[in-house]
């Protein structure tokens, strides 16, 4: 499937959390993007804006109802979920069968530190 990414905003490095929270978010969300949705492209977006770093990834898939999700939600949704809050960051999903899926996480905009000089 095609995938395409988009980078906004000034890229800064951040601290090694927020980074791999980043990473791990964008690996499962792709994961669920494989396993479920029969998309044929799915899109993501890092955003590096003042105070915060947000991931969005969209596919054009077969999509879900999310109420559904969080009574028996999956591993994946439930492990993004936590990781994500775990830095005091929010995830977002909107989807509805039939209309793709968007995840959306939000984390705070911690820089890595800078060694002494």
């Amino acid at each position: 499937m095609r995938a395409d990414l988009t980078t906004t905003g000034t890229v800064r490095p951040m601290h090694p959390e927020v980074e791999v929270t980043v990473l791990r978010t964008a690996q499962e969300a792709l994961a669920n993007v494989a396993k479920h949705a029969e998309a044929t492209r799915v899109g993501l977006t890092l955003s590096y804006m003042d105070d915060l770093v947000t991931l969005d990834v969209r596919d054009d898939g077969a999509g879900f109802d999310p109420e559904r999700a969080k009574d028996g939600g999956g591993f994946g949704l439930t492990s993004m979920r936590r990781r994500v809050s775990r830095l005091a960051g929010t995830l977002e999903i909107e989807s509805e069968p039939g209309a793709g899926t968007a995840i959306s996480a939000s984390l705070p905009a911690i820089l890595r530190e800078s060694p002494s000089a």
